[in-house]
């Protein structure tokens, strides 16, 4: 189940003056992120404010998906309401998905990495941000005036989910946390933060308050184990014909139907 009343938090806490730092830093890690993606469909799941964050990637069709589509003006940008719990597309559709703080909105973030497993194709790509549960601001935001909502969302570890990642057969590309911001920043406050950016790097621990992590779905090729096919005709044995495996589902988008994207079919042989 959707947590909306912490995305629908941040839809406008992002937009406030002293937090828009804070939505630039992490547009900055995105972009960073989507510049190495290519493909024909990207999907952002989920939204943290009202203007699209896949700008500048090239991908030929920017897809937003959301429980609800109020506001929507991003020009570019196709539009699909659902509900994110339960993904409505057929599998291997998708080239790339992002997932701005989608994680923390939902009450199983396992269940939904699985279903996204089953919609990327084979070397898909996903990126994910979040709030780095030990960053300054952060922790300040947890116990102060916001604690409550902060309370219900869930504050994912940037090296959990890569381990939840590569349970799942991911290959982390790249993953950056933005700078360390703790206060209004006098010069002497500025120079102290240098400095802990600098110490973080050395101890293996960030402090930055968000984290961008982009990760790819590894292509696995098992080799047959067992019974020597090629020994089935002296031992009599009939060779297995040929299968097509074919999603099946109603309701679901099929983005595999379009013209620019032949149907992905599977083989046994």
């Amino acid at each position: 189940m959707t947590n909306t009343a912490f995305q629908s938090f941040l839809l406008r806490w992002f937009q406030q003056k002293n937090n828009r730092t804070l939505l630039q830093q992490e547009q900055a890690l995105l972009s960073h992120a989507l510049s190495h993606v290519f493909g024909l469909y990207l999907l952002q799941l989920g939204r943290v404010c009202p203007d699209s964050v896949l700008k500048g990637n090239r991908a030929r069709h920017h897809i937003l998906m959301d429980q609800s589509l109020k506001p929507f003006h991003s020009q570019g940008l196709e539009g699909i309401e659902a509900d994110i719990d339960y993904l409505p597309l057929k599998a291997d559709t998708v080239d790339a998905m992002v997932l701005p703080h989608t994680l923390e909105s939902v009450r199983d973030p396992y269940h939904l990495l699985r279903q996204i497993d089953q919609v990327l194709i084979p070397e898909g790509h996903l990126i994910v941000t979040g709030f780095n549960p030990w960053g300054c601001l952060t922790m300040r935001h947890r116990l102060g005036e916001h604690r409550s909502v902060f309370a219900q969302a869930n504050m994912i570890r940037a090296h959990r989910l890569v381990d939840w990642l590569s349970l799942l057969g991911y290959d982390i590309e790249w993953l950056n946390y933005s700078p360390i911001t703790c206060f209004k920043r006098p010069k002497s406050l500025a120079e102290w933060e240098r400095s802990l950016d600098q110490g973080e790097r050395q101890w293996g621990q960030s402090f930055g308050n968000l984290y961008c992590l982009h990760a790819k779905k590894r292509v696995s090729a098992p080799t047959p184990v067992g019974l020597n096919w090629r020994l089935t005709d002296w031992l009599g044995l009939k060779r297995p014909g040929t299968v097509t495996a074919n999603s099946s589902g109603a309701g679901r988008y099929d983005l595999g139907d379009s013209p620019e994207r032949r149907p992905a079919r599977k083989e046994m042989s």
